[in-house]
Parts: structure tokens; C-alpha cells; sequence
């Protein structure tokens, strides 16, 4: 019988370590104008975002603040930057739409946002088109408790 209690705390054990890695790596910004992601126009508000549970880091999810509203969306592992450490959303300008194209510092490295603009994968822009908003690591209090 104990021979089974071991692997079910192991995966309770793991579980509970991967709700908190995720709760540790949550950032958030003021994001002064609206933006989209996927069919999505968001309006500009204070922005949480976070692994969308246990979908995996491919999946991540934005939400107001305020309203608790939140975006469920896609994004692929971009190459890791000589800083890790790297923290902020990039967003592209196409037409008279601004995009969400990548985020920093929710996992280890940056994540591509994924688009489709009439059907085919949203073209990047030049860096000019680009524009960069600083955002902060939220720390779980239950983190600090536990390290004080």
C-alpha cells in the first residue's frame, strides 16, 4: 500500500511546485493604449500576466486588473537574450492596430505571440514601429513569508 501513497505525493508535490513557479512568475503593466491579441481589442488599463495553469508556458493569459477580464492566448519560445532577466511586453504596429507580439519575463525567456491577420501569420515590423513597456515581477506573499 505504500508502494502507491508514493507516487501520488509525488504528483501532488510536483503539482504544488508548478502552481507556485507560476504564481512567482507573473509580471504586470500599465499599457497606455489599445492594443490586440488575436480577435481581441483590449483597452488600455493595468494588465496581469501569467502561465494560463497548467496548459504549459505556450499558453499564457492577460487579465485587467480592475475587472478581473481575462484573454486566454498562444505564444512559441523565442531564442533566449544574453539577459535573462529581461522584463517587458513589445507590441508592433501594423495598419491602425497595435499588436502584442512578445512578452518577457513570465518563463525563463521571451514568448512570440502568435497572430493570424487575414489568414496568414502577423508580418514583424521594423524596430522603429516597435514600442516597449516596462513591467514588474509581481512576488507571491506566501513566497516572502516563507523566506523571512
Amino acid at each position: 500500500m505504500n508502494a502507491r501513497v508514493l507516487p501520488v505525493a509525488a504528483a501532488i508535490l510536483g503539482l504544488m511546485l508548478a502552481t507556485t513557479h507560476a504564481l512567482g512568475d507573473s509580471i504586470e503593466a500599465q499599457i497606455p493604449f489599445e492594443f490586440v491579441i488575436g480577435d481581441k481589442v483590449l483597452p488600455p488599463a493595468a494588465y496581469i500576466i501569467d502561465v494560463a495553469g497548467d496548459k504549459g508556458p505556450s499558453v499564457l493569459t492577460i487579465r485587467t486588473k480592475e475587472s478581473g477580464e481575462r484573454v486566454m492566448f498562444d505564444t512559441v519560445q523565442m531564442p533566449k537574450k544574453e539577459d535573462p532577466e529581461m522584463l517587458g511586453l513589445v507590441f508592433d504596429t501594423l495598419g491602425n492596430k497595435t499588436y502584442l507580439t512578445e512578452v518577457w519575463g513570465v518563463v525563463d525567456s521571451g514568448r512570440e505571440v502568435k497572430h493570424m491577420v487575414d489568414g496568414q501569420p502577423l508580418k514583424r515590423v521594423t524596430e522603429a514601429s516597435r514600442r516597449r513597456i516596462a513591467v514588474t515581477r509581481i512576488v507571491d506573499q506566501r513566497d516572502k513569508k516563507g523566506g523571512s
